[in-house]
């Protein structure tokens, strides 16, 4: 399976359980892209504010599709799967569910 760049940055904290619902779908997608660990204490986010306007991650940029700043977990999945899926569907099953169940 061949990897896809395009250029994405995602803002993100490790230990953030909507980061790593991003990093899963970037993964299933086989997309490249460039993560940023921010500090853990938001009124230290300076970066994530200015391109997002706001100081929560996951923060995804995709500058070839003009997305400077998109927050929110579930708009970050739903975007890549529709823009870079090819057709592919969201996954499926148990760890889905239960994943969807707790965000």
């Amino acid at each position: 399976m061949t990897t896809r760049d395009p250029g994405l940055e995602l803002y993100e904290l490790q230990s953030c359980p909507y980061c790593a619902k991003v990093r899963r779908a970037l993964d299933d997608l086989d997309l490249e892209y460039e993560s940023h660990t921010v500090p853990s204490s938001r009124k230290n986010r300076n970066r994530v504010q200015k391109i997002s306007g706001q100081s929560g991650v996951p923060v995804l940029v995709d500058p070839n599709n003009g997305i400077e700043g998109m927050p929110e977990s579930d708009d970050i999945v739903e975007y890549l799967y529709e823009e870079y899926g090819d057709g592919k569907e969201r996954p499926s099953g148990l760890v889905s569910r239960v994943l969807s169940a707790l965000f």
